[in-house]
């Protein structure tokens, strides 16, 4: 019962009150008679009966889209054409803007013009890899690199100065009977061996250490003395070790025999050491030129991937700057309507061009007070009405109730709360949603609590005394019109606008709606009147 109907329903109390209390007065009779009580009127009662109550929250909310898609460009041409505006519905990949590429136009054929030049540089280059990897190759396969030649050439010349100095050694030998004796024949034959170990050795080592002999090898002159760089190879170490002392003990048993014969012999060792160190020279030689085309080799294969690589960054940078030729035509992401349009056709945007909303889902935004926002939790059922809809009932759901009041920008330009915080409140639209618009007011009735089947009273019927309530009902008397007033205690529940529900009275139970008036009347007996048409 609204507020105007109640001050409606006291003044008719009143006034028959008067009325009746005139008529007792005038007559005696058995109508109003000494046995009679004072009137009520049943408008200012309320019968108890089951119903639903539910508490609500009104809050005054705008009408958005749930997704909003924000168009942007790092483009820094102007715009040329803008085929939008607010409002206005739109296609998933209409194109709603162009703006102006002809600088990056240019920008690709800058670069396409330095992409020729690199590549023909890049080009260059690897031919001319190419070109000296093919020279060492064939110089190499023909047994005409210089260094190697050099080197077979020096063994060569080594060679030839060992056999003549065994040949002479050997004559000598024969001279002086020296090669009757069977000890010097087994020191001839252990000499010979540690020799073929020594240089077994060393080529060896060469080959496993061919690291070392690179800076020997680096100059154009002749081989330098490699032998000296292979102490450090322990095999080499022994095997050398071993010839010395055979060499050694020859040459004493030679000396004992013939002097000139053991001089001989000195001069096959020393012709023999010219010899090794010539052998290895030559693999020295043949490691170092084989290493330089390998070197060549990998110029080559490094040269390729240049031009590849060259090639790649210019295709993809190229490539990225025909994506941006492309974004001048700016087109919608998603079907919709056009919510925001931030350019005017001939300006040069800062990134931000327009957004388009999707109009298929809605939602309410509202800001609440503290004390509501305490009452609300997602799933709460809404009910709202629109300015352009009329009393058309739309309905929603609480999706989200923040945590964080909402900022206002202060004075300085920063953030700052507001003197009463106010708590953000999103809401989806459920349902019908014909008629309503984007940025449209709404307002809506949030059910914070609700309960089915009670009894309630209206919230003025409650006494609250310290804490205990209680309310003033009308109990029947032995005589059907006569009721007695009772104060009656009851436990409160929920709390609408409008009503408490009540427990500890029962259905059909009159209750009093203003218990002021009746404090002094307690077990006083009343007459029920109704309003009269």
């Amino acid at each position: 019962m609204n507020k105007g109907l109640r001050r409606t329903n006291r003044v008719v109390s009143r006034a028959l009150a008067t009325v009746g209390l005139g008529l007792c007065i005038l007559a005696s009779t058995a109508a109003c008679g000494f046995g009679g009580g004072q009137p009520v009127m049943a408008a200012d009662t309320t019968e108890l009966a089951p119903r639903d109550v539910a508490a609500k929250v009104p809050v005054t909310a705008t009408v958005e889209a749930a997704t909003v898609t924000a168009l942007t460009t790092h483009l820094t041409g102007p715009v040329t054409a803008l085929n939008v505006k607010v409002g206005q519905r739109v296609e998933a990949g209409q194109v709603v803007a162009v703006l102006d590429t002809s600088g990056v136009q240019r920008e690709i054929d800058a670069q396409r013009a330095q992409q020729i030049s690199a590549d023909v540089a890049a080009q260059n280059q690897l031919e001319q890899a190419q070109q000296a990897y093919q020279q060492s190759s064939d110089a190499m396969q023909r047994g005409l690199n210089p260094q190697v030649t050099q080197a077979e050439a020096a063994l060569r010349q080594a060679d030839g100065q060992l056999q003549e100095a065994t040949a002479v050694f050997e004559q000598r030998k024969k001279a002086v009977a020296a090669g009757l004796d069977s000890t010097l024949l087994t020191q001839a034959q252990g000499v010979d061996s540690a020799r073929r170990d020594a240089l077994t050795a060393a080529l060896e080592s060469v080959r496993g250490n061919h690291g070392i002999f690179q800076s020997g090898m680096a100059q154009d002159d002749a081989v330098q003395p490699l032998l000296s760089k292979l102490e450090a190879d322990e095999r080499f170490r022994g095997a050398k070790h071993n010839l010395s002392a055979a060499q050694k003990a020859y040459d004493a048993a030679l000396n004992d025999t013939d002097a000139d014969l053991a001089a001989k012999q000195r001069a096959v060792a020393q012709a023999f050491d010219a010899k090794a160190e010539a052998a290895v020279g030559l693999e020295v030689a043949k490691l170092a030129a084989q290493q330089q085309l390998d070197s060549q080799a990998a110029a080559v294969q490094q040269a390729q991937r240049g031009v590849q690589a060259a090639q790649a960054a210019a295709g993809q940078s190229i490539a990225q700057l025909e994506v941006d030729v492309a974004s001048g035509q700016v087109r919608a992401p998603i079907a919709g309507v056009v919510a925001e349009v931030a350019v005017k056709q001939g300006q040069t945007p800062t990134g931000y061009l327009l957004s388009v909303a999707d109009p298929n889902r809605l939602v309410l935004r509202a800001s609440v007070k503290e004390l509501d926002s305490a009452k609300m939790k997602p799933g709460d059922a809404v009910s709202f009405t629109t300015p352009g809809t009329g009393a058309k009932k739309f309905k929603g759901r609480v999706l989200d109730v923040s945590s964080v009041a909402e900022t206002q920008p202060a004075a300085d330009g920063a953030s700052a709360q507001a003197a009463r915080p106010e708590f953000p409140v999103e809401i989806e639209v459920l349902g019908d949603t014909e008629g309503l618009k984007i940025g449209g007011t709404a307002k809506a009735q949030i059910t914070t609590e609700s309960a089915k089947d009670v009894l309630a009273v209206p919230r003025e019927a409650v006494v609250d005394e310290n804490g205990s309530y209680s309310v003033y009902a009308l109990r029947p008397k032995d005589d059907g019109d006569k009721f007695e007033v009772v104060k009656t205690p009851v436990k409160v529940g929920l709390v609408s606008d409008s009503d408490v529900v009540v427990e500890g009275v029962e259905k059909g139970t009159r209750v009093l709606n203003k218990p002021a008036e009746y404090r002094e009347r307690v077990g006083a007996t009343v007459t029920l009147v109704e309003e009269q048409e």
